[in-house]
């Protein structure tokens, strides 16, 4: 059975997938340092949830844990990668 917790777990890992691909996209064509930071970011966040997800389902080790509280601070994450890329590439905003 599918709850909101995986739905939401999933939604995340859709956004950060997709935002992932426009950035390394972009930062191909255009070379600017601000999309090569976000896009390292995101591919640690992917991975980071892939392997999130990944252990709850194979291991019972998130079954003390509400799941709620994962989901928030996946999203803290998402954010934080986020604004770490577009406020800490503007700083060295150049081409390479």
């Amino acid at each position: 059975m599918v709850s909101i917790i995986d739905i939401a777990m999933g939604l995340l890992l859709g956004i950060s997938c997709f935002l992932l691909v426009l950035s390394f996209v972009s930062y191909r064509r255009s070379g600017v340092c601000s999309m090569r930071l976000l896009s390292e970011g995101l591919s640690v966040h992917v991975v980071l949830t892939v392997l999130l997800i990944f252990a709850a389902y194979a291991t019972d080790w998130f079954d003390r844990v509400d799941g709620t509280m994962i989901v928030v601070v996946d999203a803290i994450v998402l954010a934080a990668v986020i604004s770490l890329g577009h406020f800490g590439g503007k700083i060295g905003a150049e081409s390479s």
